[in-house]
């Protein structure tokens, strides 16, 4: 063979730039070295830091072993390379001259079992980098290797596993926020650029953001600097059709591999691997939405998702025909075929997957979405317009069917698909609103989530009626109009806009409805002097006017317009909108109804709710009970009431809901010290506590609202029974001790839930420091089981789920369920929230 050696070819050797992060994979790899693993293979993404990680271990694990290494660059090699071609690339490093005439494989077998003086046979550490464009090849030769030299240990780099049957893979992520930014700024100053400003220093976080916190997209974008501004790198991040990152010139002519030279030839070098049905669904899955992936230092939302569900993946991307291209015919998906060619595009890190205790979702990080969907529109000319109306056909179908099924069990199942969808719905309406006579679609949706109650089950009331105005104005160039749905929309915008306290917009809103459906003026002048008068208007509309008589005006009257809303729904067999109307009406009558009417209507509301199975809705009943036993005499049952509702509302998480749940108990204990007052004879302290209470609950709701964007102030019955809980709260404390009680309660952080806990009695009120905000956090702790604390104690040191799966011995599934769990029982949203929770002893 020949006698040629690559002794640690030099682009193998640590380079001179700084090596950033990486310590728990770092741990992982000595970890393993150290023990009896024989096949390591750190995996992921093209450009991720492979290879440099590897680099940066052996170096570690070299100085504390005395192992001898060898380390094979397998990128030298074509793709298609024999076995033959690969274990000569292996032999030219592993072994010194050889004019033996054996074959690279016999010499290769004989380095790795030969004794040395001591008689013993050293262990050896075979480095195989870049395995992925000729895997096959090396995998026969790694399974062979380890069988015929039982010390040999290798660590392989590759975009996807070898799938040896002991092997130990090693997931390489992105970087974290904070590292990504460091690399950014180390890299930015090679170009003579300081990332020092504070206004530049958050532009920066934003391209980081949109590279995924990928390292060698960092080091591109960051030499971008050369030729323009940060802002102007950013605006070329769009994520959409005019993105500029694939157009980006060469960053670097000399010293990395031309793979590595622009963003599409990382990727491309995965791609071309793929198989021509690999191809073409990573180039339809262009059409969802853009994933990321879960940075540990960000803010974290155990109930959000990312990515599609395989269901929405295999209705769009199949063909309603089958069959293999032949080069006669273009290929083809079959429905069957998708999970699996997702699992390999999974495998090469082309898609990402997202798992939770119970769901697989999947998508493509910005990058790669914007690389495929150039592939996408390679294909046939009809091909991006026709797969994007798939995926806004199946957006629409999706929320109707959750519409139509609404009322019963799966109403939460519904409630947290569209939470997990929402990016994807997103994007459908505004596809909609740019592909050709399309818009109605688009309108469709934004109708459908508003009837859903999904944007006050996200808390997203804003972005959702910003959505559906869009989609009208937009529908009012077809030909025909969909005046219903329009008339439906406008009700539903205005319904939206009550809760923000923009009243003039839902006046404008109703006019419009009312002007549509009774086209003549005569016979609807004064149509809002006579509540009494059924004019023929859809429910929707009659249910966004019952609203606003309760709301803006406080009339009674509005418990004849709801009442007539839902005849109008009974009527029609509309079961969903009768039953989300419910809530709604029972507010109205407890306000203005006589007592057994309005214990009436709301317990047979509760009563149909909880037959139904519909969770959610019972939760929300049991509030508008709550609120009618407050009203009528009953302030302890309450109590009780509410605070079953709000339990489950904070469980579910919803933070609308539980937030009204906190105002309508500071009025229950209002209510209570005004009995007792009136009765004579209360306890004083009793009084005290019931106040102090009172005064940090209406101070907490007070800054929730602000956070969700809603103004009490401006709905009459709401801040009429406010005002007057805050004066007997004041009138037992006396101003200032009732504005301390107040201010404590305003500080409690909207985003951790803290007020809700508060009234559920889970942050104990003299753990409520004046001033402060970090309350009841042993009481928290202990709520963990044993297994969740050791756990969170990882989480708390930094470790990755999957790092803390490895060092406890289960599956990353199991961990990330734990992790779920201890988000939502200690109400935060950062792994670096968990660090205060820990005991220091």
């Amino acid at each position: 063979m020949p006698s040629r050696r690559r002794h640690e070819p030099a682009d193998f050797r640590a380079t001179s730039e700084g090596f950033i992060g990486r310590d728990l994979e770092l741990d992982r790899i000595r970890a393993l070295l150290s023990g009896s693993a024989r096949l390591i293979t750190l995996t992921g993404m093209g450009g991720i830091g492979k290879t440099r990680l590897a680099v940066e271990a052996v170096g570690q694990f070299r100085k504390a072993a005395r192992m001898q290494v060898h380390c094979v660059r397998l990128a030298r090699l074509a793709r298609g390379s024999t076995v033959t071609a690969v274990e000569e690339e292996i032999a030219h490093a592993a072994l010194a001259a050889d004019f033996s005439g054996r074959s690279a494989w016999k010499a290769l077998v004989d380095q790795f079992t030969a004794n040395n003086v001591s008689g013993r046979t050293p262990q050896t550490l075979l480095v195989l980098d870049n395995c992925e464009h000729v895997l096959a090849e090396a995998r026969s030769i790694i399974a062979e290797l380890l069988d015929a030299a039982p010390d040999l240990v290798i660590l392989a780099t590759s975009r996807e596993p070898v799938g040896w049957v002991d092997e130990h893979l090693v997931a390489v992520p992105p970087l974290s926020g904070q590292q990504a930014l460091s690399l950014f700024r180390q890299r930015a100053e090679l170009t003579g650029f300081a990332v020092t400003d504070t206004a530049d220093v958050a532009i920066a976080r934003q391209i980081c953001w949109h590279m995924h916190h990928h390292p060698l997209y960092i080091r591109l974008a960051a030499a971008r600097l050369r030729r323009q501004p940060l802002p102007t790198i950013l605006q070329e991040l769009t994520g959409g059709a005019n993105d500029q990152r694939m157009q980006w010139s060469p960053a670097w002519q000399v010293g990395v591999d031309a793979r590595h030279q622009r963003v599409p030839d990382v990727i491309a070098w995965s791609y071309e691997l793929c198989t021509d049905q690999e191809r073409l669904l990573l180039a339809r899955l262009s059409v969802f939405a853009a994933g990321h992936d879960t940075d540990p230092e960000e803010d974290h939302n155990p109930g959000h998702e990312v990515g599609a569900e395989l269901e929405a993946l295999e209705s769009v991307c199949a063909d309603d025909q089958f069959g293999t291209g032949d080069g006669r015919q273009p290929v083809r998906l079959a429905k069957d075929e998708i999970e699996g060619l997702l699992e390999r595009l999974v495998d090469q890190s082309l898609a990402s997957q997202h798992r939770t205790g119970t769901t697989v979702r999947y998508s493509l990080l910005e990058t790669i979405r914007v690389f495929a969907h150039q592939r996408l529109q390679e294909c046939s000319a009809d091909e991006p317009a026709r797969v994007a109306r798939r995926h806004r056909q199946y957006y629409r179908d999706k929320i109707l069917q959750a519409y139509a099924g609404w009322f019963g069990p799966a109403e939460l199942d519904y409630l947290y698909w569209a939470r997990a969808s929402w990016a994807n719905i997103q994007l459908a309406i505004e596809s909609s609103l740019h592909a050709p006579g399309e818009s109605a679609t688009g309108l469709e949706i934004s109708v459908g989530l508003i009837a859903l109650r999904a944007p006050f089950f996200n808390a997203s009331l804003r972005e959702t009626r910003q959505w559906t105005e869009r989609a009208l104005a937009a529908s009012r160039s077809l030909t025909p109009q969909p005046t219903e749905l329009q008339v439906i929309a406008m009700a539903l915008i205005g319904w939206i806009a009550l809760w923000q306290g923009q009243y003039a917009d839902t006046e404008r809103m109703l006019d419009e409805c009312v002007a549509l459906c009774i086209p003549d003026p005569a016979d609807r002048q004064d149509w809002r002097q006579h509540p009494e008068i059924d004019l023929g208007l859809p429910p929707a509309v009659e249910f966004t006017w019952g609203q606003e008589l309760m709301l803006v005006h406080g009339s009674a009257e509005s418990m004849t317009v709801l009442a007539r809303a839902q005849e109008k729904n009974r009527a029609a067999g509309d079961h969903s909108g009768l039953a989300m109307g419910t809530p709604l009406e029972a507010m109205a009558v407890g306000f203005f109804g006589a007592t057994e009417y309005a214990l009436d209507t709301v317990r047979s509301g509760v009563d149909r709710a909880d037959a139904a199975g519909a969770r959610w809705l019972t939760s929300w009943t049991q509030l508008m009970w709550a609120l009618v036993l407050t009203e009528n005499g009953d302030p302890a049952e309450a109590l009780s009431v509410g605070r079953r509702s709000l339990a489950h509302l904070v469980s579910i998480p919803d933070q609308w809901g539980s937030g009204w749940a906190v105002y309508v108990r500071s009025w229950a204990l209002a209510q209570i010290i005004s009995d007792a007052t009136a009765a004579g004879g209360a306890d004083p302290d009793e009084l005290v506590a019931l106040a102090t209470e009172a005064a940090r609950l209406m101070g907490g709701a007070e800054t929730l609202c602000k956070d969700l964007g809603t103004d009490i102030e401006k709905m009459v019955p709401l801040a009429q029974k406010t005002n007057w809980a805050i004066e007997v709260a004041r009138g037992v404390l006396g101003p200032e001790a009732y504005a301390v009680a107040e201010r404590e309660g305003a500080q409690l952080r909207p985003n951790l839930y803290e007020v809700q806990r508060l009234a559920l009695g889970q942050l104990p009120m003299d753990r409520v420091p004046a001033g402060g905000v970090r309350t009841g956090t042993a009481s928290l702790w202990d709520e963990l089981t044993r297994a969740e604390r050791e756990v969170a104690k990882f989480a708390a040191q930094g470790w990755t789920n999957t790092a803390i799966a490895a060092r406890r011995g289960s599956s990353t599934r199991t961990v990330d369920a734990q992790m779920t769990a201890i988000f939502q029982k200690l109400m935060i949203t950062s792994r670096n929230d968990i660090i205060r929770f820990v005991p220091k002893t």
